[in-house]
């Protein structure tokens, strides 16, 4: 580590010290040298002095070392009134500690909530609050930054989801979309709002559109430039950012059901993937990817979890659940790209533990134990599940500006 403590300088070498100071003295080459360390590098080296501090946190530093890797997620578990409590499952070859079990920031000491996971930002909300008191906010938990967003004013009453939109590789700000209720009396009619890091202030993107009352607007998943919400049945929306417009995403059709029978929708390195399991005893599915044209859907991974099923015995239930209607208990957390490919895997929810499961190979093994569930147990069984898709957020390690 370069000091910038002034010595005497060696009658052996005179330049030796002068030479460290003329470095830790220019900022393009500290900048240089620094870039080229890890994140844990740079989270220690952020102490040494003010000035590194300042110039590890500037917008424009950009670490050679950043990754899209997935180095964990966060489970938020059932809490009832007080201060959610988060499981996180490591997902990295090394040990390492959770970043967080609860989150409290200065105007919410009640606690706060995860709404979407995003390249290494979170999109959070207070926990308690509702209505004019809820407050949102991004935050890194990285460098444990956070920004308060401004508030929407009278719309937020009827906001149906806030949605996060950042790519590193093309800007270093980020956006975040709210879906509101253009008129009280057109429960159909929506308006989207934009706020950006770099410009300020929420504002109004183009007219009100309509969009049937099924589309989930509270589960946006981020890829392609653009914001994709799943619709119980038909077509699906997605909202592209940078052009501000809602264009409609085709679906595989519904096989003999009512109501599509989602099981994961979610992003990973950069593609977008689904999975829907028809019947209540089918272990037997397909891992779908989206093309990036949007041309359509096609079959990535092929899934098998009757060995999972036959070596985890819990799985198997002697009744149908109420919540989900399936005989077997088990939930997608994450389908996992690798860079490579080779090595991508889905992580699994059983009761009590969660799964690594080989896409390769279909090998699976034991990523984590859960403490296991009080609170709904004694109304849907032993082997209930405490966690879907939609309550598992990405931990990226990023240096990315809240």
């Amino acid at each position: 580590m370069l000091s910038t403590k002034k010595t005497k300088p060696s009658s052996s070498n005179p330049y030796q010290i002068s030479s460290a100071d003329t470095i830790a003295s220019n900022d393009d080459i500290l900048t240089l040298i620094l870039q080229c360390l890890p994140l844990k590098s740079l989270l220690k080296f952020k102490t040494v002095s003010k000035h590194w501090l300042s110039l590890i946190t500037d917008p424009r530093f950009r670490p050679k070392h950043s990754s899209t890797a997935i180095s964990g997620l966060f489970l938020r578990r059932l809490s009832g009134r007080t201060n959610p409590k988060f499981d996180f499952v490591n997902l990295s070859p090394h040990r390492s500690r959770a970043p967080f079990r609860s989150l409290t920031f200065v105007n919410d000491p009640s606690g706060i909530k995860i709404l979407q996971s995003c390249s290494g930002l979170l999109l959070c909300c207070s926990f308690r609050a509702n209505g004019f008191q809820t407050a949102y906010y991004v935050y890194n938990p990285t460098t444990k930054h956070y920004t308060v967003l401004p508030p929407l004013g009278s719309s937020r009453n009827n906001a149906f989801g806030f949605s996060l939109a950042f790519d590193p590789s093309k800007s270093s700000h980020h956006k975040v979309i709210c879906i509101t209720n253009s008129d009280p009396d057109l429960p159909d009619h929506y308006q989207v709002d934009i706020y950006s890091s770099e410009t300020g202030p929420w504002r109004p993107s183009g007219r009100p559109f309509v969009a049937p009352s099924h589309v989930q607007f509270k589960n946006g998943v981020f890829w392609n430039g653009a914001i994709h919400w799943l619709s119980d049945w038909g077509d699906s929306l997605c909202f592209h950012v940078e052009e501000e417009q809602m264009r409609d995403i085709p679906m595989p059709s519904i096989l003999d059901e009512d109501v599509r029978p989602c099981r994961y929708f979610g992003e990973s390195g950069g593609h977008l993937h689904l999975v829907e399991i028809y019947g209540s005893d089918n272990l037997l599915f397909d891992v779908f990817e989206m093309e990036r044209d949007y041309s359509g859907w096609f079959v990535k991974y092929r899934v098998d979890l009757n060995p999972v099923a036959a070596s985890f015995p819990e799985m198997v239930r002697g009744y149908v659940d109420p919540i989900d209607l399936q005989f077997y208990a088990f939930s997608i957390l994450c389908v996992v790209r690798e860079e490579t490919g080779e090595g991508s895997f889905m992580v699994l929810h059983l009761p009590n533990k969660a799964i690594r499961y080989n896409f390769k190979d279909n090998s699976f093994s034991k990523l984590h134990d859960f403490a296991p569930l009080r609170s709904r147990a004694d109304l849907v069984g032993d082997n209930s599940l405490e966690f879907e898709c939609f309550d598992a957020y990405q931990f990226i390690e990023s240096f990315a500006c809240a």
